[in-house]
């Protein structure tokens, strides 16, 4: 263990578990970035949903500076009476349990650091209150943009708020999130924007420059926020203006058979190919690489780290103004269309089809490493971190 290098306990809501490889995957990819500036200590806590396929028990593993330890547990199940208020509980007693392991083995952590609200951010007040533990926050979830309206109850809403409160600093990854959180009142003097991070590595432009008619689309197949559905309609209006062309579509998700049978009653055969989902880096980038454009249509989102891969790789992005994809995306960078709109988003399919590569390759994959890679993410956090406390 680098002795030099700061400790920072890193508590999450949502990350890869055995459960769900993907979930809060970008949040894994913020403490591998921080890992290249400090000693991070994750701590995952996970009810068990499958009993079948997962066993309870405590898993640990270190690589790079990057310490996991997973504590998968039995909660109680929906018939249970006060279910809700025995999880919440069971999950703070491992949570508790965990810190102590660490804190027995590694020793002292300078920060911790919190990533999604509520339950998280009250362990974390917790170790502020009884150990002096300095905590800062990182949001993701939508739940507060206002087309979700997910974000209620009274009790949820005074914790939250008191947590954020007695927070040294928050983050998030885009300005319409902020705001977002400031209308329900969770402000704070110390607010700050550090976006997802791409393995800029990995995802990079091919060597060859080659023209392609295919367009790519990555996310997890939830249809009421992906719109995949609309996406196929636009792309059947498209088919009957041109044939020239395929829509890859990567991934998996609750809706995926509903997405793949829809598209069947749309008689996209020749058109769409669904290859399921990719959780090896390189051959996504590979997929990336080989594309015209990333096509997103969503009705909402946050921000979402496939726009961040593709302009790595050098690749334009069609994507709805929803959330903060304005923020990155403009007119060098791709088309913004609106959300819904399956006329404008075909015109744009047809456009990038015999424009794509009059797009920046260069630049946009530049942008990508100046905004989005291990190191400069990395550094970001760590920068925030000696706002906080003086690290050396």
């Amino acid at each position: 263990m680098d002795q030099k290098k700061p400790q920072i306990l890193f508590i999450s809501r949502w990350y890869p578990n055995k459960e769900d490889s993907m979930v809060g995957l970008f949040i894994k990819r913020h403490a591998q970035a921080i890992a290249y500036y400090a000693q991070v200590y994750v701590l995952y806590v996970h009810s068990i949903a499958n009993k079948k396929k997962v066993s309870k028990g405590w898993d640990y593993s270190h690589s790079n500076g990057l310490h996991e330890l997973k504590i998968y547990y039995l909660g109680a199940s929906k018939k249970v009476p006060a279910n809700q208020i025995i999880n919440g509980i069971l999950y703070l007693f491992y949570l508790t349990r965990g810190f102590f392991w660490l804190k027995t083995r590694m020793g002292k952590f300078q920060i911790v650091h919190v990533n999604i609200l509520t339950r998280a951010g009250i362990f974390a007040l917790l170790l502020k209150t009884f150990a002096g533990l300095p905590y800062l926050i990182t949001e993701h979830w939508s739940r507060y943009l206002p087309i979700t309206n997910t974000y209620k109850g009274l009790l949820r809403k005074s914790i939250t708020r008191k947590v954020v409160k007695n927070a040294e600093a928050i983050t998030v990854v885009t300005e319409n999130l902020k705001y977002a959180m400031k209308r329900h009142g969770l402000d704070h003097k110390k607010f700050y924007i550090v976006p997802n991070v791409v393995n800029t590595n990995i995802f990079k432009p091919s060597s060859l420059n080659l023209s392609s008619k295919k367009f790519l689309h990555v996310s997890c197949f939830e249809d009421k926020s992906k719109n995949i559905s609309g996406l196929l309609r636009a792309t059947q209006r498209l088919s009957q203006l041109r044939h020239d062309f395929k829509l890859i579509l990567v991934g998996d998700g609750q809706d995926f058979q509903q997405i793949q049978e829809y598209s069947k009653t749309l008689h996209l055969e020749p058109y769409v190919i669904f290859t399921g989902l990719i959780e090896e880096e390189e051959q996504l980038a590979e997929y990336y690489r080989q594309s015209c454009c990333m096509v997103m249509f969503s009705n909402y989102e946050n921000m979402p780290v496939v726009i961040n891969e593709s302009l790595a790789c050098g690749k334009p992005v069609i994507a709805t103004r929803v959330g903060g994809i304005d923020e990155i995306i403009d007119s060098n960078k791709g088309i913004l269309i609106e959300p819904g709109d399956e006329d404008s988003l075909c015109e744009a399919m047809n456009f990038m089809l015999d424009h794509a590569m009059d797009y920046d390759a260069r630049a946009l994959r530049d942008y990508a490493v100046e905004n989005f890679s291990f190191s400069r993410v990395g550094k970001r956090f760590f920068e925030i971190y000696q706002e906080i406390i003086p690290i050396q």
